[in-house]
């Protein structure tokens, strides 16, 4: 049966992000404006190469100047690409050209042009290492997405929980964990819907309740196995929100919820929901699923409508704003730098060719008479 939701992926990470979601049985659709990022996703069948371009090159008016000249190609692509989907997630980095230049406006194209179909956004958010355009890149194209009036459930994916947790991990090896980890959050909570159970069941109608809430998105798992009381259940859930791989939660106010718990039904009467969300504060609505089976217990939460998390996003702008007067400089000195030769006046002394002049062959005899 097909999914439900549609992964369309913007630029080289959106790509790859696609590619995985293929794998996983997911219909997915890749935007580019450099073919060749685009042709190593081979799982990827549907693929829309923007004419003209050759990438982006980091800058992210390039990514809005395609849209803006092919955006009618665009929706007709995207409109050919799914089918019977009820939510659209578009995939990018933040910090790149053609993912976060072409995105948020795309994303509000859509909106108008995909009447029925929610669409929400898979934004990943680089680590702190990185250099002071992507920097500028991820907080200007974060805060264009929060701007977007109807846009459901946005996952920011935070590579620096990854580098947090590896620090010795390669670039390849965080953005192919964190791709994946994405992928298997939102696919697991997708495949609890096939589900049935006699205590309550998660269905896909209480998940698109869930992932049609506007703001920041995160879906997190424990297992509870070394759990003995309430608080020690609660306590490992609120963790693993610290863990996951999106954003860490920052502050109050969850909109909407879900909690699916999966395991023997001894460590299910432990679940205390005032408990787990004391310190995030209780959803307008939850979401609850329980299926007894013998396996090790675990609980999934899925939290909506939270806050864009401002203290991680201030550690990008923070060294932005620390090497502000170095950067400003840096700008102004590619206009004005030039170099003045101290050695100008030795420009005349070059060597300059001999000039012939013409003459006749009877004086040069004459030249040489003895």
């Amino acid at each position: 049966m097909a999914k439900s939701i549609g992964i369309l992926g913007v630029g080289q990470a959106g790509g790859n992000i696609a590619e995985i979601a293929v794998s996983m049985g997911f219909q997915a659709a890749l935007i580019n404006t450099n073919q060749r990022d685009g042709t190593v996703n081979t799982r990827v069948e549907k693929k829309y190469f923007v004419p003209g371009y050759s990438g982006a090159g980091q800058n992210r008016s390039i990514g809005l100047k395609a849209v803006k000249e092919n955006y009618r190609e665009l929706i007709d692509f995207v409109k050919r690409s799914f089918k019977n989907i009820k939510l659209l997630l578009v995939a990018f980095s933040t910090d790149g050209g053609t993912g976060s230049g072409m995105s948020p406006l795309l994303i509000d194209i859509l909106l108008d042009q995909l009447p029925g179909i929610n669409i929400g956004a898979i934004a990943v958010v680089p680590d702190r290492n990185v250099l002071a355009g992507n920097r500028i890149n991820a907080t200007t194209c974060i805060e264009e997405i929060s701007r977007i009036e109807a846009l459901s459930s946005v996952f920011l994916v935070d590579n620096d929980q990854l580098r947090k947790a590896s620090p010795q991990s390669s670039k390849h090896q965080i953005y192919l964990s964190s791709n994946n980890q994405v992928m298997d959050a939102i696919n697991n909570v997708l495949q609890v819907t096939k589900k049935s159970s006699l205590f309550g069941n998660f269905d896909e109608t209480d998940l698109m309740n869930i992932l049609s809430t506007r703001g920041v998105t995160i879906i997190s798992s424990t297992t509870l196995t070394d759990a003995r009381t309430t608080a020690d259940v609660s306590s490992k859930i609120q963790q693993s929100w610290i863990n996951s791989i999106f954003c860490p939660v920052e502050s109050t106010g969850v909109i909407r919820a879900g909690l699916i718990y999966e395991g023997p039904e001894s460590m299910a009467k432990l679940i205390n929901v005032p408990s787990i969300f004391e310190r995030v504060g209780e959803p307008l609505e939850l979401f609850e699923g329980t299926y007894i089976s013998e396996s090790d217990p675990t609980i999934t939460t899925v939290l909506a409508g939270l806050s864009f998390p401002a203290r991680r996003l201030k550690t990008l702008e923070d060294l932005l704003e620390k090497n502000k007067d170095r950067l400003q400089h840096l700008v102004n000195k590619e206009h004005s730098q030039h170099y003045e030769s101290q050695s100008s006046w030795a420009s005349n002394l070059k060597v300059r060719p001999q000039e012939r002049k013409e003459g006749n062959v009877t004086s040069k005899l004459t030249k040489y008479q003895k």
